[in-house]
């Protein structure tokens, strides 16, 4: 290898003396003896180098972990501010090893993208043992700057990347940081009129999941009541901001207690929780065991739980919500549906349900097939008296009754009648509930 070199040289610089002497002119060496043993010497230099890097490798070429070593350990939680306000001196820039870190795996257009790409700074964060996670901060462009959060499974590929902090001097429209948790990213978005909140939760897996505002609170209210997430059933769980407490919401949690998909077959116990939404805490907890809650699912399943925030003001100066379960039968023959609605109220710094599972909607029917179906529906409307019992307001009900049939006329034509009627009672408070 050292020969061919040489040779290469010789033959170049051969090459160069006959060209200038075509052009009459010539070259002089003034110790050409010396210039063919530096010249050799560098050869030699070079294939030993070449030749130190077959047998490591990694000095050339460094392996993802070799690379993540190299890389300072941060700690959560952490905010990550990147901007241009806050760009170091070029002299300060880390040198990141872009291939390694297989950052062609996290941008779709890395192709594109790598011309102008330059790494300037990374750290890696400690936030499970089964995923390693780097945060890369690099310049774009000479206009757009971005830190990156990445996590990598143990072999060192790509799970999953989001970007928690950007800046960008054209335009100027948007700003964004982030504060880092073991198992969540709050990333604040600043626009130039308006400002934004989102949340990012980091899944046991390394996956990274977009939450909406009711996702947050399940996740605080779960965390918070150190609810077992086995036993969940995200499909029923419920959340909604009060209209007359917009920093205040309430959030529902059904824990099952027995029961599998296999056998359709379910009971829940009742976690309700009510929550201020500012500094994302739990001000108030409501449990009921499955034995009383009345939340059972069967062949009459419980297909949705509903928060009720209808002005139920059943005292002076509080203001009631609802809870109301939804359940349908499984017979196409014998059709059914119910649903009931509980009352909770704040009083003496604790929730108390202040009516419990009472009946707002009931559908029975029976189809025969061959135009011979009927259906009655029961639907009650609440209304808040001006009259009190035990300091609390009286509540009217309205029950609105419709019997639907379908039948055959004189003529043998299907037809269907609807007959309504209406009744009318009353909720008084004993002292503990509405009856």
């Amino acid at each position: 290898m050292k020969n061919i070199y040489i040779l290469f040289i010789l033959m170049f610089l051969s090459c160069a003396q006959k060209t200038k002497e075509n052009k009459g002119e010539s070259i002089e060496f003034e110790t050409p003896v010396d210039v063919a043993v530096e010249i050799e010497n560098a050869v030699e230099a070079k294939a030993d180098e070449i030749e130190a890097a077959a047998q490591s490798p990694s000095e050339y070429f460094p392996t993802f972990r070799e690379e993540l070593q190299k890389l300072k350990l941060k700690s959560v939680p952490l905010v990550d501010s990147t901007s241009f306000g806050n760009l170091t001196h070029k002299g300060d820039y880390q040198k990141i090893n872009t291939e390694a870190l297989k950052l062609a795996k996290v941008y779709k257009n890395w192709k594109e993208l790598k011309s102008n790409y330059r790494a300037i700074d990374a750290y890696r964060l400690k936030l499970s043992k089964d995923f390693y996670t780097v945060v890369i901060t690099a310049l774009q462009s000479d206009e757009v700057i971005e830190s990156r959060l990445i996590n990598y499974d143990l072999e060192g590929n790509v799970i999953a990347s989001e970007m928690i902090a950007y800046d960008e001097l054209v335009e100027s429209w948007v700003r964004t940081k982030s504060t880092i948790e073991t198992d969540r990213i709050t990333i604040n978005y600043q626009y130039r009129v308006s400002k934004e909140t989102g949340f990012v939760k980091i899944e046991p897996n390394g996956k990274l999941r977009m939450l909406n505002i009711s996702d947050i609170f399940y996740e605080l209210v779960i965390d918070e009541l150190n609810i077992n997430r086995s036993k969940l059933m995200p499909v029923l769980q419920a959340f909604k901001i009060l209209p007359n407490r917009p920093h205040e919401a309430i959030v529902v949690i059904p824990e099952i207690v027995e029961g599998s998909e296999e056998e359709h077959y379910f009971t829940f116990n009742t976690h309700i929780a009510y929550v201020n939404m500012e500094n994302k805490q739990v001000l108030f907890h409501y449990f009921e065991s499955s034995k009383t809650n009345g939340w059972v699912s069967d062949a009459i399943m419980l297909t949705e739980i509903i928060i009720d925030t209808a002005p139920y003001t059943i005292t002076e100066n509080e203001r009631a919500f609802g809870v109301k379960t939804h359940f349908v039968g499984s017979s196409r023959a014998n059709p059914y549906e119910n649903d009931r609605l509980s009352l909770f109220i704040i009083e003496n710094n604790s929730l108390h349900k202040v009516l419990h599972n009472f009946e707002v909607k009931k559908g029975t029917g029976e189809i025969n097939g061959g135009c011979d179906e009927r259906y009655l529906l029961e639907e009650k409307t609440l209304i808040i008296s001006e009259e009190k019992t035990n300091a609390y307001f009286d509540i009217v009900i309205k029950n609105k009754i419709t019997n639907s049939l379908l039948f055959k006329d004189e003529n043998g034509d299907c037809e269907e009648k609807d007959t309504i009627f209406t009744k009318t009672l009353v909720l008084k408070f004993d002292g503990k509930t509405y009856k």
